[in-house]
Parts: C-alpha cells; structure tokens; sequence
C-alpha cells in the first residue's frame, strides 16, 4: 500500500497548507481526508463477511471461533460509527499513523481469518500439537487486535485482564473437547490404530479392566477442567489426510488424469454359490477378489467416464477410513463396467432394522461409528449430500460403512439443482427445502441456498431418528406435507415417556439438538461424537456385543417387546467359525494363542490371508516354535493365491537365503506385489532402480515406483520425496 501512502501524504499536506474558512470548504475537506479511507472501509466489510461466513460452517472449536467474532464485529460497528461522526474525527484522518493504523488492522483481520480456519477444520488442525501452542498464538492475535482497535481509538470495551481470562477458559474448553474427539475418534482421521478393541468380550475380569478406563478417562477430564494451565497434546492427525485432501484438489483440474485403479477381470473370481441383489436401477453380483468378498456394481452411464474416474480415484483414498465402504477398483464383468467395492453382508441398515429390532445399545454404537466416518468425510472437506439408512452398509461384524457417493462434493463446490428430491426429501434440512418450494421459480431458484455443512448435521439427526426409529421419516406424510411441516419447524415426534429407557432419552436429546430449525444453532460434528461417544461410555462398553432380535410379521405390526433369538434359529452342532477380524484383533493386542487359532481355523478351510498369517507366525515364533523354512513354504502359497503381503515376504526369504538363482524369484515376487500396490514393494523396487541394486539402474522408474508408495502413506518414500522436492501427487497423470 506504499502508492496510497504516497497519495495520503500528498492529500494531507495539501489540506495542511490551508486554512478553513468556511462550512463548506470544512465538509469538502473532511471528505477529502476521509477519502484514502474508503477501501480500507471495503476490504475491512468484506473480511468481517467471510470471517462471520467461516464461524457459521464451523465444527470444530466454535466457541474459540466466536470469541474472536465477536471481537471483529464490535470493531466493525465502531468503525461505521467513526466514518458516520467524520466531522468530529477528521484530525484523526489527518494524521498518517491514523492510516498506518488501517493498515496494520487490516493485517489482524486476515491473521483472524486464517486462525479460525486452521483451528476449524480437521485438514489444517495438524500443524498443531499442543494446546500451549494454540494458547500462544490465540493470545497474540488477541493482543495484536486490541492493540490496533486501540491505535484506531475504538470504542471496543473488550480489552480488559479480566476478559482475556474468560476468554482463555472458552479455549481450553474447547481444547479439552478437541482433545477427547481426537483420542476416541479413530477411523482413519488419527494415526493411531482404530478402536476396535472397545467391542468387548464377554468376561468379568476385561469389563472390570473397561471400569477402571472410564473411571480414569474422566478423572483425566476433571482435572483438565480443573488446572487451566495444563497443555494438552493432541492425537496426531493421519498425514494421509493431505494426501486426500491435495488428491481432490485435482479433481476438477481439466488436464488431470487421475485414474481409478483397474482390475483385470480374471481376479474376479466366482463364489461357491451364486449370489446377486437388487441395487438402486442396476444388480450387483457378488464375487470374490485376493480372497476377499467384492460387490460388483454397473456403471449406469458412461458419459464423462474422466470424471467419474477421477472421483473413483478418490473413494479409493478414503479406505484408510474403515467407516466408508472399501472401493477397489474398476472392472469388467461379461463387458459390462463395473465398479468393485467390499462386499456387505447385512446389506443396509434400513434393510437390517426392518428384519430385525435393534438394542438401544447396538444403535448407539452403530450413530457412533457412521459419526465417525462423517467426521471423516468432513476432515478432507467432502458432503456426502444424502444421508439416510438405506445408504449405510452393513459388514457380517455389524460395522457400519457410508456408501453412495452419487451426490457427494466438496464443501465449497457449487449446489446442484434438486430436481430428483423426491427421494431425499425426508431427511432434507428446511433451508434446502425452501430451494424445493421454489423449484418454478427460475429467479428464486438461481438463489439456492448452497448445501452446507450445516444440512448435513441435520440430514444425521433424521437418520439418527429413522435409527432410532426404524422406519423411514413422515413415512404417511405427502410431499407437500412434509415440506409444509419442515418449513414450519414440525419433526417427527420422540415419544419420550416418564419410564422411558435412559438410552433412548439421551439419544433422543442428540437428535433434537441436530434438527434445530437454524442451521447456526446445531452443533458441530465434533460435540455430537463426543455426546454419543460418552453415551456410549456410559451405557454400552461394559455390555459387550449388543443383540439384535428377528421382528415376524406380528411384532412388525405391532413393536412387542424383545424377542428370544433362539426361537428362531436352532443350536448349531458345530464350533461357528471365529471372525477373521477378531484374529486380527486378538493379534493386535498381542493375544497370540487366540489369533493363532482363528487363522489355523480359516487356513483349514483354504483361506489364503489366513496363510499368510501362519506363516507371520512361523517366522516370529508367536505362540508356535519358530520355523522359517515352514514360514516361507506358506508365504509361497500366499503368494501364488495373490496376496501381495505374502509376496514380499517370499521375495525377503528368497533374498536372504543370498542364491543368485533366488534373486531372480526375487525381483518376480516383489514385482507381483509392486503389480498389487502393495506399498513396501513399491518403496523397495523404488530404492532398487534408484540405486542401481539387484537391477540396472533406472532413476525414471525408482521415482515412479517411490512416487506410488507415496500415495499409499508409505514414509520413507514420501520422506525422500520431499526432501527431493518432488510431488508425488502426479502419479496417475499422463
């Protein structure tokens, strides 16, 4: 702004060099000193806009937020009130340190702007890693903000000792907060292993140990809330994050061709019987893929398939998060393309709750795990736009997965108009109904109200009352009806009676708070986990796993009470087979004799993941005698099934057995491993060709090798990249 200084001076020693005489040489002076003011006044409206527009769509860390809005508001009025009373402040316009002032304000605000938006979303949020250091800049700006609005002589009585301390009580508030969403979140949003370990066994002695963890979470809490001065560290955030978040940002690049992965038809393998279902206009076969259980879905149409690769390629990122369906790739089944996802076994929740009544404690876990997948949707910036139970998968464990991605953008992409809504419009939030009721009109309708994040909290409570529930919402209302009774602030009723089950009453108090008819008025994503996390805490955890219960027609007719399960399906006479995933589990809290058991269960029935693990095993010594020549006779097996774990395995047993034969069967199993992403292969060919081991040298191909392991959070790849200075994100581009 050096010019408009010089412009400044210029003005100023004009009007200094002569004297007023009169009332109109008075008023054209004034606004002549006023005049260099006029687009710090603009510049100063707009990013109070967009700092109140960033608090709105908020959900982590809101109340911190507001603090500061409140801050910039006040100022902003003040200064309105300064430009109106310009005759009785034009000595201060005369004075150039007055305009530095501007300037220096000006600064603050996009300072403001930037805070709110790294503390607010869960992509920025990583550069932080304590409360002390959000304490520290928090204070800063506040004292920087003050001490400009005090240069400008506002009239903001906000600069007191005794506000700083409650506002440093509304920050740690919300780091205490931030800090237990962090911690009990999981799902791919932090690097630490997924939770799964909450799901219970049913002993005295780990319901106990489950007491004595809430007992000390709490007190953990209550001194946090107690000493103000305490920094937190936070749970680190999951670095493949950036990787999504940088991903789709080339999405709607023109010249980017990012490509889904592609599936050679031959992997698809038929099952042992022949299955297919009914999905929304096409049918989805089953298959099985590298020993996994795959859904083939048509594509419907064709048209603009670079798009829809591109927004492929991205669903294929999100796997990191095990609450949104797995995608693997794209397919052809007898010429007909095909998208692969995991395979559902329950099918969806509307399907699951219409066959059987669910626990009050089952609901609660499952609104607490599609929370988390939400939150993780949000933490890279996407809007599923259609949340309901029929568009929520269910795996043979009970765990829910987000799928249907049809409608789904990122938070600042344009609305598309609603022209099919009759489908969602019972769970729509009212401010898009509004756009509904306007569809005939084409100048209302330009002015759509965009589809925010706010919508999606409230298309979550309607799914957590049709959850609750179990049936679909307004189900005998018309259309009409139901937008004439959103639009006047009606719901569907919760019948909450004096004797009613405290589960449900404390469920029902999470729905009423995210249908609130403002949008500013729902709570953030984060305050809804944490209630059903602590709802969850309080009423589930020590119950083990909850039960669902068949409805017959009967009761679906009428809602009786809880009905015996075994009615319904006779005792079996063999050992059902244990769960592959609890294996995974038993392994992951080092329960090596369960785990050994579960994976000798499936490697009988010629599973060869199972395999894979026996020959872990073997090689390790859990639980069984170390045998590293029986370990490599099942990786082998393994390998040759497909699975490229126990590909790179056989490739390092064939290496350190140092035959020169063996290297050749070397590079051929990492190469086959590389060949199925597998992200250790991909880092280990890289460095290979980089430096010339074991093959010729090939610096081209070691950065492409290195470049697809980075895109699989693999980190000494992505290490080495950026301290080479070499984007990684390219790699699917031509």
């Amino acid at each position: 702004m050096s010019q408009n200084n010089e412009e400044f001076s210029s003005k100023l020693n004009g009007l200094n060099s002569h004297s007023i005489n009169s009332a109109s040489a008075f008023m054209g002076n004034v606004n002549e000193a006023v005049g260099p003011f006029i687009p710090f006044i603009a510049i100063i409206a707009t990013l109070t806009r967009e700092i109140v527009k960033t608090y709105e769509n908020v959900q982590y860390n809101k109340s911190t937020c507001g603090v500061l809005v409140n801050r910039v508001e006040a100022a902003e009025a003040a200064i309105k009130g300064l430009i109106r009373q310009k005759e009785e402040n034009v000595d201060q316009f005369l004075n150039e340190n007055y305009y530095n002032s501007f300037e220096r304000y000006i600064r603050c605000l996009k300072k403001i702007k930037g805070f709110c938006i790294d503390i607010s979303q869960l992509s920025k949020f990583k550069k932080f890693f304590t409360s002390e250091k959000i304490k520290e800049l928090f204070q800063a700006i506040i004292k920087e903000f003050d001490s400009c609005t005090a240069d400008l002589n506002l009239a903001v009585t906000t600069n007191t000792n005794e506000q700083m301390v409650k506002d440093l009580e509304i920050l740690h508030s919300d780091m205490i907060e931030m800090k237990k969403f962090l911690d009990n979140v999981g799902g791919g949003i932090t690097s630490i292993d997924d939770k799964t370990k909450e799901v219970i066994a049913n002993t005295n002695e780990i319901k106990i140990q489950n007491r004595k963890i809430i007992l000390q979470n709490k007190k953990i809490i209550k001194i946090l809330h107690e000493d103000k001065h305490t920094s937190l560290d936070f749970t680190p955030l999951n670095e493949e994050l950036n990787n999504i978040f940088e991903l789709k940002e080339r999405v709607n690049d023109q010249d980017s061709k990012i490509e889904a992965k592609r599936i050679m038809p031959s992997e698809l393998k038929d099952t042992s019987q022949y299955i297919i279902r009914e999905g929304n206009r096409v049918i989805i076969k089953k298959k099985i893929y590298k020993e996994m259980d795959v859904a083939c879905k048509p594509i419907v149409s064709m048209d603009n398939i670079q798009k829809i690769q591109k927004h492929l390629a991205i669903l294929e990122k999100l796997n990191i998060c095990p609450y949104i369906i797995q995608f693997h790739g794209l397919s052809k089944i007898d010429e007909e393309n095909v998208m692969v996802f995991e395979w559902a076994e329950h099918k969806t929740l509307r399907d699951l709750y219409l066959g059987f009544k669910i626990t009050w404690e089952a609901k609660v876990s499952i609104a607490r795990d599609i929370c988390r997948g939400l939150a993780f949707l949000h933490s890279v910036n996407i809007l599923h736009h259609n949340l309901k139970c029929e568009h929520i998968l269910m795996t043979n464990n009970m765990l829910p997965k987000i799928s249907n991605f049809d409608f789904a953008r990122e938070f600042n992409a344009a609305t598309h108009p609603i022209d099919n809504f009759i489908d969602i419009i019972h769970w729509l939030a009212p401010e898009k109904l509004e756009c509904i009721r306007h569809l005939k009109d084409p100048k209302k309708r330009e002015n759509n109200n965009r589809y925010t994040i706010q919508c999606e909290i409230f298309s979550f409570g309607m799914l957590l009352w049709e959850l609750g529930y179990q049936k679909k919402p307004y189900e005998n209302k018309t259309l009409t009806g139901i937008l004439e009774h959103v639009l006047k602030g009606g719901r569907e009723t919760l019948d909450i009676g004096l004797h009613s089950n405290p589960i449900k009453k404390e469920y029902c108090a999470i729905i009423k708070l995210a249908w609130n008819q403002k949008p500013s008025f729902r709570p953030g994503i984060r305050h809804l986990f944490n209630m059903l996390q602590d709802l969850y805490d309080s009423h589930v955890l020590e119950k083990g796993f909850p039960l669902l219960h068949p409805i017959n027609q009967i009761e679906k007719s009428r809602n009786v009470v809880d009905l015996d399960i075994s009615k319904y399906y006779p005792t079996p006479s063999f050992t059902p087979l244990t769960p592959f995933e609890e294996g995974l589990q038993a392994d992951k809290a080092c329960n090596h004799e369960k785990a050994w058991k579960c994976f000798e269960q499936h490697a009988n029935i010629g599973d060869m993941l199972a395999k894979y693990w026996q020959g872990l095993y073997y090689l390790q010594g859990y639980h069984v005698e170390k045998n590293p020549i029986k370990a490599k006779e099942l990786f082998k097996e393994a390998a040759d099934a497909g699975i490229s774990e126990a590909q790179v395995h056989y490739a390092f047993c064939l290496l350190d057995e140092n035959d020169k034969k063996d290297h050749i069967e070397f590079l051929k199993y990492l190469k086959m491993a590389a060949d199925n992403n597998n992200a250790m292969a991909l880092y280990n060919l890289g460095t290979m060709y980089l430096f010339g081991q074991l093959v010729e040298k090939d610096q081209n191909k070691g950065i492409k090798y290195l470049k697809q392991a980075a895109l699989k959070g693999e980190p000494k790849s992505m290490k080495f990249l950026e301290d080479s200075n070499i984007a990684f994100l390219s790699v699917h581009e031509e």
